[in-house]
């Protein structure tokens, strides 16, 4: 979100966000591209969103208002992740 503003067009459990921020270190789902629902206010500016596989806190800073949809979405709608195997060093 550009603007802390945008948090008072939020509806818990109407309004989608889509990450704009790589949270994979919290979960390997918490891609970039990542839509979830949000349910909740954790503190100030931290939303409770709902993924389809794991609900976490996020920042208003690490995510966008998807418009035009609403309700929870499926895990065919989330960006195809490549797990790593644990341990493995990133050569790029």
């Amino acid at each position: 979100m550009d603007d802390r503003s945008d948090l008072q067009k939020i509806v818990f459990g109407q309004t989608r966000v889509v990450l704009t921020r790589d949270l994979s270190v919290m979960n390997p789902n918490l891609t970039i591209g990542a839509t979830g629902l949000v349910v909740g206010k954790l503190a100030t500016y931290t939303m409770k969103v709902a993924f389809p596989m794991v609900t976490v806190g996020i920042s208003w800073r690490d995510c966008d208002i998807v418009v035009g949809k609403t309700g929870m979405p499926t895990v065919e709608e989330q960006p195809k992740t490549i797990r790593k195997p644990p341990g493995a060093v990133d050569t790029e």
